[in-house]
């Protein structure tokens, strides 16, 4: 564990170092004087139900239900959810994934399998959704005819294949164990650690199952997805207005956070700190907007979503008696 994170560590510096090389301080200060504060307040409030929709998606793929059939209070899925998304931002290469099964089991005794299956259906959708947006980046942008080029990578193209391969991978899989079933299970339990890795997926298949018996909490997920996604392009359109000098139409913000988003999954830094600067700043450049303007928008956008993460997360940590040493046990309970 230490040696990646040591290695996400240098992959921070580097890109926070290529982020604010030659950075006009004097400019910075312009750009954030010029500022419209209230706005930004306002853009930052959306994220509240936003945090209550994604705990709704969430709260429905579990069926409502905890570990004994009785209804699961949204409230402790809001809780856990703030606490899931927190270590997300705080634990290296996305290992917090694994805090909302993890807090939903021990809190509320749903099985891993279900809870398992409910987050991977939940990363299904959000990566059919970027995967959307990345295509819908080509439609609404004359892109350069190299690309969008990042220190040498394409981030347009990268993230398509990335998005694309997620999104196959988890429905072909999640396909297969569900309609295979048990041969698949037993055929796991004969390699190294089967007993426990087989046991999960048989539980991930009962949840995928239970999915498939009530299509329409399905579907309602679907569309809350859908409001998700449209009410986070809403939020960054009101970060552009803030600040002075930067574009404000709806292709501005949607390409903005596509591949801000893109470059985050491609490289999942701590706090997705350096990568989320680099990656925001080049889709701006793509409007014309001043590097130094672009560097400094990034820096407040990523601040106001890192800022609301770990208020609600802390918050929530407090009502649940955690402490920041806890959030890294499902990473140890799982080997990684």
């Amino acid at each position: 564990m230490r040696w990646k994170l040591a290695l996400v560590l240098l992959i921070t510096i580097a890109c926070l170092a290529v982020v604010l090389r030659g950075l006009d301080l004097d400019q910075a200060v312009v750009a954030l004087r010029e500022t419209r504060w209230p706005l930004v307040a306002g853009a930052v409030a959306l994220y509240v139900p936003l945090h209550l929709m994604r705990s709704l998606r969430l709260w429905l793929l579990l069926g409502g239900q905890d570990g004994q059939g009785r209804r699961l209070r949204l409230i402790r899925v809001i809780s856990i959810t703030a606490v899931g998304f927190l270590a997300i931002n705080v634990v290296p290469l996305r290992l917090g994934e694994a805090v909302r099964p993890w807090l939903l089991h021990d809190r509320e005794g749903v099985p891993w399998g279900r809870s398992l299956a409910a987050v991977v259906m939940e990363r299904i959708q959000d990566f059919a959704a970027l995967l959307v947006m990345l295509l819908g980046v080509s439609w609404l942008v004359d892109l350069p005819a190299e690309g969008v080029v990042v220190q040498g990578v394409d981030v347009l193209q990268a993230g398509q294949r990335l998005a694309g391969t997620a999104l196959v991978l988890g429905i072909v899989a999640g396909g297969f164990i569900t309609v295979v079933g048990e041969p698949v299970i037993r055929l796991i339990q004969r390699l190294p650690f089967g007993s426990l890795i087989g046991g999960l997926t048989r539980r991930f298949r009962e949840g995928v199952l239970e999915l498939v018996r009530r299509p329409l909490l399905g579907f309602v997920s679907l569309l809350l997805t859908v409001l998700i996604w449209g009410t986070t392009l809403v939020s960054v359109s009101i970060f552009l207005r803030s600040m002075p000098g930067l574009p404000v139409s709806l292709a501005a913000a949607w390409t903005t956070w596509t591949l801000t988003l893109a470059g985050m999954t491609a490289v999942p830094t701590p706090g997705f700190f350096g990568a989320y600067e680099l990656f925001c700043s080049a889709a701006l450049w793509l409007f014309g907007v001043d590097p130094d303007r672009a560097r400094t928008f990034a820096i407040v956008l990523h601040l106001g979503q890192f800022g609301f993460a770990v208020a609600i997360g802390a918050v929530a940590m407090v009502y649940e008696g955690l402490s920041i040493k806890q959030l890294v046990r499902p990473q140890s309970d799982a080997g990684l």
